[in-house]
């Protein structure tokens, strides 16, 4: 049987820790979290600022600015935030789809929202300005 008795030598702890360094590089990292913070809750300010009649139509995001600044400001991590932001695009464009298809967005399956990218694209094939996918792929190559 063994027997524990204190030993001399290892009377601290393995790990040493410097406490005025940890507290300097917390309070350094709360300063740039602070900073970065501020600027992204002025910039979705600014943004919501602005007088919508005046701007020039420019291809259609399924993203506002104001909903990527509240994901970015939520505190989630990077891959958290590209699916929150990957999930609100696509409720944008379901809400398109359902309009379009005059149907109610509860009743949307993968059969319909298939046949409306179809038609999509052959819109985007006929005039690039009526579909609501605009993207040039004849560049694309798999």
């Amino acid at each position: 049987m063994f027997s524990l008795k204190p030993c001399r030598h290892h009377t601290l702890p393995p790990f040493q820790f410097n406490t005025s360094k940890l507290r300097k590089h917390t309070q350094t990292f709360n300063n740039q979290a602070t900073k970065i913070d501020k600027v992204v809750r002025n910039l979705v300010v600014k943004v919501s600022q602005g007088d919508q009649e005046n701007r020039t139509e420019e291809r259609k995001s399924f993203l506002s600015i104001e909903e990527a600044g509240l994901v970015e400001i939520s505190g989630l991590g990077t891959h958290e935030r590209f699916l929150c932001r990957l999930t609100i695009s696509s409720l944008n464009l379901l809400r398109v789809i359902s309009e379009q298809e005059g149907i109610p967005i509860e009743e949307l399956n993968a059969g319909k929202i298939c046949d409306w990218f179809v038609k999509d694209k052959l819109k985007r094939e006929q005039n690039l300005e009526s579909a609501v996918l605009q993207w040039d792929d004849s560049q694309f190559q798999i």
